[in-house]
């Protein structure tokens, strides 16, 4: 019985949430390489939820590939909430925000920054022009992860 209650003791601390980290200005937390978007047929859509109870604000910036500004924008989203950005409309999503006129990208960065280490993202490149999730994955590199996890 002693056994079972020291495993059930490890596995409730084990499954407590780590602490947060709160940064004291917009720290890099996601790069990713290879965003595009040309106006038509390609673009790069991302995801990010905030999950560390208090709001955090998040930076979208968007690098060509000589690494000059193509987009920027920053949000503030608060605990619970996912946001979706797109460099265009995309049919299939409902942007939080598009960029506009349409932001258009070739071979590109993204750069995701947070005030907080609790906010994960995803990112994909998806066909704009029709009503489904044609496209791939758009891999993220975590730069500042959040403790206790493994991306």
């Amino acid at each position: 019985m002693k056994k079972y209650l020291a495993t059930v003791a490890l596995s409730a601390a084990l499954a407590q949430p780590a602490s947060a980290i709160t940064f004291s200005k917009l720290t890099t937390i996601y790069v990713g390489a290879g965003a595009a978007s040309n106006g038509s047929v390609i673009a790069t859509t991302l995801h990010c939820s905030n999950v560390s109870g208090v709001s955090a604000n998040v930076r979208f910036l968007f690098l060509g590939p000589s690494g000059t500004v193509q987009g920027d924008h920053t949000a503030s989203i608060g605990h619970g909430f996912t946001y979706t950005i797109s460099t265009q409309e995309v049919p299939v999503f409902v942007e939080n925000f598009v960029f506009a006129p349409e932001l258009v990208l070739n071979e590109g960065v993204v750069n995701v920054e947070s005030t907080n280490s609790a906010v994960f993202c995803t990112a994909k490149v998806v066909d704009p022009s029709v009503f489904g999730a044609i496209g791939f994955t758009l891999p993220l590199v975590r730069v500042n992860p959040h403790p206790g996890t493994v991306e």
